[in-house]
């Protein structure tokens, strides 16, 4: 199984991680959010449907990393041969089900 981003998400993973080096002047916990993704995305590959929340409403797979702070939202496609990571979000931003 294959994984891939798109592109609106690639852009938030990375504001993300620019906005925690500069917050925190170091890198270290953006480090820790690219660890705690590679782990996710391992698992994913391994079992995709167990590891996540669906949301019936967004029509996505939804997980959560370092306790809750980030979230992903995925959609399994091409039967079962690929993941797609369609947002990557902070907990604390607006839930995506609030956007019409």
């Amino acid at each position: 199984m294959r994984v891939v981003w798109t592109t609106e998400a690639i852009k938030s993973y990375y504001e993300t991680l620019d906005y925690w080096d500069e917050h925190n002047g170091s890198n270290s916990y953006s480090i820790k959010i690219m660890t705690a993704i590679d782990v996710l995305i391992k698992e994913l590959v391994e079992d995709p449907y167990f590891l996540g929340q669906y949301d019936e409403q967004l029509n996505l797979h939804r997980r959560t990393i370092l306790k809750g702070r980030f979230l992903i939202y995925y959609e399994i496609k091409d039967a079962e041969s690929t993941i797609e990571i369609q947002y990557f979000r902070s907990s604390y931003q607006k839930p995506l089900s609030n956007y019409s």
